[in-house]
């Protein structure tokens, strides 16, 4: 038995994917650190799903869940993880963007890997990045770097374990979300989390490594990534504060 385990899934893309994976009939595993949004969530689903509260920021409560989840009866699993938080004041809560956009996921691989690697190459795991991790960008340090860091550990794991777990990175632009909410400037070629989702949803079942979306600002991002770096960071310092927090 197949199942998706959405971590992430109480707002923004996460919630919108769940939807689109319950329409096509998959069972879910909805993870999140607000039970009630997953309560709500589940609710307005076609089929009933499974409910695993958990905080992310939490190491023995990430280490339990997971134990807990590869023990049940299924011939696959398929591990989303969506999770993301930053505050728009790079200064403050620092700690938590790590611990909840990283040490998170690594907390329930620790436990989690060697079940993908022992269920035939028909696991997969889906890392969620940014296209902010193509380029160092001003004024976002923390929540740069942890995207970053996801899109090179994604990267790694898909050539370690080619053939054996099929491991792919998504690399969202701007997507209105709530936390996207945060932010008090201009977005360009910002889309719907509903849209988002499709297009990962439609990305799951591909042979591609990476999920990225939309395409003009992919390719603004890949080419800031391309560019000599003199000229990339002069164009990059020209940002205003706050835009690269995508």
């Amino acid at each position: 038995m197949k199942k998706y385990w959405i971590i992430g899934s109480s707002s923004g893309i996460g919630r919108e994917l769940a939807k689109k994976l319950d329409a096509k009939g998959y069972e879910l595993i909805l993870s999140s650190r607000n039970e009630e949004k997953l309560n709500e969530l589940n609710n307005s689903l076609i089929n009933n799903h499974e409910i695993i509260p958990l905080d992310l920021s939490n190491k023995s409560q990430c280490i339990n869940v997971s134990k807990n989840i590869i023990k049940k009866e299924m011939d696959s699993l398929h591990i989303i993880y969506m999770s993301a938080t930053y505050s728009p004041d790079n200064s403050s809560d620092y700690e938590n963007v790590i611990n909840v956009n990283i040490l998170g996921l690594l907390h329930i691989l620790s436990v989690a890997k060697e079940f993908l690697k022992n269920t035939n190459s028909t696991s997969q795991l889906i890392i969620c990045s940014s296209l902010v991790a193509y380029k160092g960008l001003p004024y976002s340090q923390p929540y740069s770097m942890t995207k970053a860091a996801l899109y090179n550990f994604a990267s790694s794991l898909h050539i370690e374990l080619k053939d054996i777990v099929d491991v792919k990175v998504i690399t969202p632009g701007f997507v209105k979300t709530p936390l996207t909410d945060k932010n008090t400037f201009p977005m360009p070629l910002i889309i719907s989390a509903s849209s988002a989702a499709s297009i990962i949803s439609k990305g799951l079942n591909s042979n591609r490594f990476e999920i990225s979306f939309p395409i003009p600002m992919y390719l603004i991002m890949k080419g800031l990534q391309t560019l000599p770096n003199f000229i990339s960071n002069y164009i990059s310092s020209l940002v205003k504060k706050g835009t690269d927090k995508i």
